[in-house]
Parts: C-alpha cells; sequence; structure tokens
C-alpha cells in the first residue's frame, strides 16, 4: 500500500480519536447534556481517545510495513478501543430504550464507538491494510 493510502487512514482513525475525546463537550456546548461526572467522561472518552492517539503515532512513527506487528497492533487497539466506547455506553442505550435518557444526547455520546470497533475488527481481518498488497501478497 502506498505512503499516501496509509496517512490517509491514520488520519481517519486520529479523526475518529479525537471525535471520541470531544464528543461529551461538544455535545454540552450544543445542549445536548448528559448528567454525569466528569470522571465517566474521561474514563469513556479521554482514555480511549488518548489510546487510540497513541496508537496512531505508533503506527506512524514506526511504519507499517508487511509483516509489521505494529500495524497489527493498531488494528487490536482500534478494536479494543471501540469495544470499549460501545461497552460503556451500552447502559445508556437502554436507558433511552426506557425513556429514563433522551435519545439524541445517548446516540451522540456512543457515535465513536461503532465506527472505531468496525475498523478495528476491518483492519484485523484485512491484514493488508497497512502491509500486503491486494489479494494478501506481501509488498517487497
Amino acid at each position: 500500500m502506498s505512503a499516501t493510502f496509509r496517512a490517509r487512514w491514520a488520519t481517519a482513525v486520529a479523526g475518529l480519536a479525537a471525535w471520541t475525546i470531544a464528543v461529551p463537550w461538544l455535545a454540552e456546548a450544543v445542549g445536548l447534556e448528559l448528567d454525569v461526572a466528569t470522571r465517566l467522561e474521561i474514563a469513556d472518552h479521554v482514555v480511549p481517545g488518548a489510546i487510540m492517539l497513541a496508537g496512531v503515532a505508533l503506527l506512524v512513527a514506526r511504519g507499517g510495513s508487511p509483516g509489521n506487528l505494529v500495524a497489527l497492533g493498531a488494528g487490536g487497539v482500534a478494536f479494543l478501543t471501540g469495544l470499549w466506547i460501545s461497552a460503556t455506553h451500552t447502559p445508556l442505550i437502554l436507558d433511552a430504550v426506557e425513556g429514563a435518557a433522551p435519545w439524541d444526547v445517548s446516540l451522540v455520546h456512543l457515535s465513536a464507538g461503532p465506527p472505531i470497533l468496525a475498523l478495528g475488527v476491518w483492519m484485523l481481518l484485512r491484514g493488508q491494510l497497512f502491509g500486503s498488497a491486494p489479494g494478501g501478497r506481501r509488498e517487497e
């Protein structure tokens, strides 16, 4: 894969990580406030977002050459942080189903988890994103 292709994907992942971190405060700024402690927002948004940013930084710094464990690790980090965000917001969605929390706030808070989870699964299953040529052949 070309360096441009890898840079675009690293930028996309970094953008999702930044969205993960910013979501609670952006939502509050537009009136989609959720009454939870700041420490929970940090645990549910800032920590996984920061881990994602660290994974992207490592991937960019070390490169994603064929067979590189850093590239596999980036996929694993994306999967685990997406799972983390999705799992920690499942109770919020259940509250929305029961009418105890507003749907708009619940969906905005969950918005980063499923895309990151899907990206992580795709990166892990398609091992070629940062390393192999189409068809699973390694680039030389």
